[in-house]
């Protein structure tokens, strides 16, 4: 109880100094010597150096001699003038377009399943909880990183990425990770706050394998620490990050692997045992803290799972701790497998798993059901959204007999859409892999953020810095339809397919459906790919394709809000960093050439899906006088978009028209109706839009992002 209260009390930053000692006598020989100090003037490292320290002047005052403590070369403000000095001019210049570069796009927050909603402003309350992990896995754990020429961090940042992907359906979010920023031997024995916060990306996927996942974890981590002057607020201003009182900027989760000497008090005829205290604040809304048990990592890891007591309750985070130590157990078995293929005990609460027994569960269920019915009329029973799928909604075949799409609609009026969705969303995705889409029709969705809401419970971590797409108002990652002429009809493709990467889920809800025309075609890509002549499957497998897009402003979207920003030098290095060659052109043109595949192997079926936008980017594919005008202004080599064989031959004519026809031939078109919603597997579907008259309102929404460079043997 001392012990919390001196934890709890603040701190008069205005009066020196910030640190207090108190020490508890617990026994004739045993006592506790409570050390309290502010974060502004001490860090981790500090704490072995403060033991150190300590146990110089104990050791000193036994004999009543003068304390063997090394004399300092430096003093912390040479430090901060040394970095002050450092951090101008060009250095700082590239410190901060590095940092814009590797964040450029990437989702500022990341949403964990909470116990409460999360307030206004954050009050920084937290709690821990401790656990351990046992010196043989973690020793197989660095086997495993020194394997792939990494280390034990990065394979237990990955396998935290991987949680973290599972528990909230992202694929692109920011981890920060602390570095001590002790750059010189000079500092090693200075008490003083050093520590720098660098916010790493991380891009995991369903599909990926964890040992894909390892290796790109390993390369932006070197990348990330080869850059560690920056302060974590001056990287915030640089890439542009909103600050709120609820939240912490950018970083929302910690990860942190203690490498810091730990420090020997070191006295004859004395133990000491150095006892850090439970947390009470957490800045994050998680931060997992690692330390080595031994000299060595692999004599095993104590871990604290620290977490804000505003958003998380400790049933919630004992479950995520089992989760990640059951990952690690299964990633060290097999590293290969695919994240979605490890299984993790259940990341909520269920009624089984309350304090209550089962059947004083199934008895207060029982007397809630009889009031409801006292209330509800007997042709109405209460929708309850956990119950089984099939009891709650009704499937059936668009068209008879075809498996796609699959029809989804309620049994009864009162269904909670998003509550069943959140409940029900392994099933849904189940339907998805074997149909490649459905039509949710019924659901009672009336408004752009109700559907959101759904297609959020369908997909946790919706993706929302799509370039190609207008936001949609009042959104947060939902798009306006393609603003295109209405009497011109959108060609089949599949979502970003010529880009590096791209949502495998996509959905459509129609708030305003055109009187006239207005459909969206769906193509299943597996139908597409078996009716594509044998020859012409193989080369278009064999050669892929590239794409070179031509980005001329009031011919095409401009690049400046493709990439939304205006910095070439921002443009390049995202070039760069996806393989895409570019090239500017005159004063403000920019072409790219990108080489994707035209076939691919489903990641979680293995079903062989023609997956491109051919359509959209073949000049055969534009009407006559356009395609004629556009050549007059720009001549071939500026044409707004073209594609061509991977190998840089033209795609015939002929071809086109033959893909065109196919394309028509495998269509499914329906009326849209105000409320429905479609959701595509990406990688299975192909979309496009009729012509239409009058108004009509398609809202966007996509998610389950996946790198080209994740999938095997794509051209």
């Amino acid at each position: 109880e001392i012990e919390a209260e001196e934890a709890r009390r603040p701190f008069d930053l205005a009066a020196a100094p910030l640190l207090r000692a108190t020490l508890l006598r617990l026994g004739p020989s045993d006592h506790s010597l409570l050390l309290g100090l502010h974060h502004i003037v001490a860090d981790g490292w500090s704490i072995g150096v403060l033991i150190d320290d300590l146990g110089a002047l104990y050791r000193a005052a036994l004999v009543h001699g003068p304390a063997d403590l090394p004399p300092l070369p430096v003093q912390y403000l040479d430090y901060a003038q040394w970095q002050r000095r450092l951090l101008r001019g060009d250095l700082l210049e590239r410190q901060k377009a590095f940092w814009r570069g590797r964040l450029a796009g990437v989702p500022q927050r990341l949403e964990l399943p909470a116990d409460r909603p999360r307030p206004a402003v954050a009050s920084q309350a937290g709690d821990s909880i401790r656990f351990s992990l046992p010196g043989p896995l973690v020793a197989r754990l660095e086997a495993l990183g020194h394997a792939r020429g990494g280390t034990l961090f990065m394979v237990l940042l990955a396998a935290f990425e991987a949680l973290l992907h599972r528990v909230t359906g992202a694929t692109d979010f920011v981890v920060g990770t602390d570095v001590a920023g002790r750059p010189r031997r000079e500092l090693d024995r200075l008490v003083g706050f050093f520590v720098n916060v660098l916010p790493l990306r991380a891009r995991p996927e369903a599909a990926l394998p964890f040992a894909a996942l390892l290796d790109r974890v390993r390369e932006d981590s070197l990348q990330a620490f080869e850059q560690p002057l920056l302060p974590f607020d001056q990287i915030v201003e640089a890439v542009g990050a909103p600050r709120d009182r609820a939240r912490n900027p950018l970083v929302q989760v910690l990860f942190v692997l203690q490498s810091a000497p730990r420090g020997r008090f070191g006295v004859d005829g004395l133990t000491a045992e150095l006892r850090p205290a439970q947390a009470h604040g957490s800045k994050f809304d998680m931060a997992l803290f690692l330390d080595p048990l031994g000299p060595r990592a692999a004599q095993g890891l104590d871990g604290e799972w620290v977490f804000a007591t505003d958003l998380f309750a400790r049933p919630r985070v004992g479950r995520l701790v089992a989760a990640w130590t059951s990952l690690l157990e299964q990633i060290a078995e097999a590293p290969d497998r695919s994240l979605s293929g490890f299984t993790l005990p259940p990341l909520e609460e269920s009624a089984m798993s309350s304090t209550a027994s089962p059947s004083e569960t199934t008895a207060r269920m029982g007397a809630k059901l009889d009031k409801l019915k006292k209330f509800a009329s007997p042709a109405v029973r209460p929708a309850t959204a956990a119950a089984p799928a099939r009891e709650l909604v009704r499937t059936s075949a668009l068209t008879p007999g075809a498996i796609f799409p699959l029809v989804v609609e309620p049994a009864s009026a009162d269904l909670d859409a998003v509550a069943w969705a959140t409940a029900h969303r392994d099933q849904v995705e189940a339907w998805l892999r074997r149909h490649a889409g459905l039509l949710f029709r019924g659901f009672g969705l009336t408004t752009p953020q109700e559907f959101e809401a759904f297609a959020e419970a369908l997909q946790p971590g919706l993706y929302g810095s799509y370039g190609d797409l207008p936001k949609k108002e009042g959104g947060r990652n939902t798009y306006r339809s393609t603003p295109y002429p209405e009497r011109k009809m959108i060609l089949y493709h599949n979502e970003s397919s010529h880009l590096p990467r791209w949502p495998r889920k996509q959905w459509f809800f129609c708030e305003q459906p055109s009187p006239v025309g207005g459909a969206t075609p769906i193509v299943d890509c597996r139908e597409m790919f078996r009716r594509l002549p044998a020859e012409l499957a193989e080369r278009f497998a064999r050669l892929g394709l590239t794409y070179v897009r031509t980005f001329t402003e009031n011919l095409d979207v401009d690049w400046r809000d493709f990439f939304k920003t205006d910095s070439r030098e921002e443009v390049e290095a995202r070039c760069r960093a996806a393989g895409v060659d570019f090239t500017w052109l005159g004063e403000d043109e920019l072409q790219t050439r990108t080489r994707c595949p035209a076939v691919i192997t489903h990641p979680l079926t293995g079903e062989r899906s023609f997956f491109n936008q051919v359509q959209l980017h073949h000049t055969r594919c534009l009407d006559a006088d356009v395609r004629e005008d556009l050549l007059a202004m720009v001549g071939p080599e500026r044409m707004p978009r073209q594609v061509f064989y991977g190998d840089g031959s033209p795609i015939e004519d002929e071809v086109m028209d033959l893909i065109g026809g196919l394309y028509e031939a495998c269509a499914v078109r329906f009326d849209w109706r105000r409320g429905d919603v479609v959701m595509l597997d990406n990688m299975l579907a192909a979309h496009a839009r009729d012509p239409y008259e009058g108004p009509r309102r398609i809202v966007v929404a996509m998610g389950d992002m996946v790198d080209r460079s994740s999938l095997e043997g794509a051209r």
